[in-house]
């Protein structure tokens, strides 16, 4: 009977080790998609542009600085897919209706930047942002917007926590709760999320931020429910906005959402940090 029990513990004790090996290993493939092919450059949109190159932690990111006729500028922080390449038609329209300048960049491990990306390493490569256009692009902190997309959201609220704190806002569009959340969806309510490493927490974190807060969502997103970007909404801290945007999915609110989207937008730029 002893040996019966043992030889169960130890099975179970495999079955447990295996099952956490498997997430620990697909939580990354998972969550991590970057291209390597700028199938678009500025020039093709006919925008100006500089080609910028940033130091985070030995590893150099690139970039691209579209100049706005304003003072006002904004640091993307991307999705998990593609590379910056993808968000040009966004920005370009961005720099039509607002005036302001974008700084799109690519984690490490995207478009030409090197490296593989980690949690911690997209932190660092947005803190490294954000010092580039204030060190080198002279942009005073309080003229600089944060703008996070999907996974750009928790990289996004990392920032408004730590070197950006000094920053005009913070724009989530298209936001989750938090990673583990959203592995529980795809693995069919397996609580998959006990075993992650990857936290992404911005249900968590966001009640800490201080700085004005715009959230953005698709009533009709199917890749990040739209009931999660309302979730993040109502954990922030006033003076916050909620935009949601019929008819859009999970990138292409600023299409669907048309003068309304780029409303908002205007409201948190005559907005100022507390």
């Amino acid at each position: 009977m002893a040996r019966v029990m043992t030889a169960a513990a130890v099975f179970l004790f495999l079955l447990v080790f295996l099952l956490f090996s498997y997430v620990r290993v697909q939580e990354k493939r998972a969550l991590f998609f970057p291209s390597g092919d700028l199938h678009t450059l500025p020039s093709d949109l006919e925008l100006p542009f500089e080609d910028a190159w940033v130091l985070s932690g030995g590893q150099r990111l690139h970039g691209w600085f579209i100049p706005g006729a304003g003072r006002d500028a904004v640091l993307w922080l991307h999705g998990n897919a593609g590379n910056i390449s993808d968000r040009l038609y966004h920005a370009a329209a961005m720099t039509r209706e607002l005036g302001a300048s974008s700084f799109l960049v690519d984690y490490r491990g995207y478009g030409k930047s090197e490296g593989r990306p980690t949690e911690k390493g997209l932190y660092e490569d947005a803190a490294a942002a954000f010092g580039w256009l204030v060190k080198e692009k002279g942009i005073d902190p309080s003229s600089i917007i944060l703008y996070g997309h999907s996974l750009g959201s928790a990289v996004a609220v990392d920032l408004a926590l730590r070197e950006g704190k000094g920053a005009r806002g913070l724009v989530l569009e298209s936001p989750f709760t938090r990673a583990g959340d959203v592995a529980r969806i795809l693995y069919n309510g397996l609580p998959v999320d006990l075993l992650m490493s990857v936290k992404l927490d911005n249900i968590g974190r966001i009640r800490k931020v201080s700085m004005p807060v715009l959230v953005i969502h698709g009533i009709n997103d199917t890749t990040i429910p739209f009931s999660m970007g309302r979730e993040v909404f109502e954990a922030a801290r006033e003076p916050k906005a909620f935009l949601p945007v019929a008819g859009a999915d999970h990138s292409d609110c600023y299409m669907a959402g048309g003068e309304v989207y780029w409303g908002a937008w205007r409201e948190i730029l005559k907005k100022r940090n507390r």
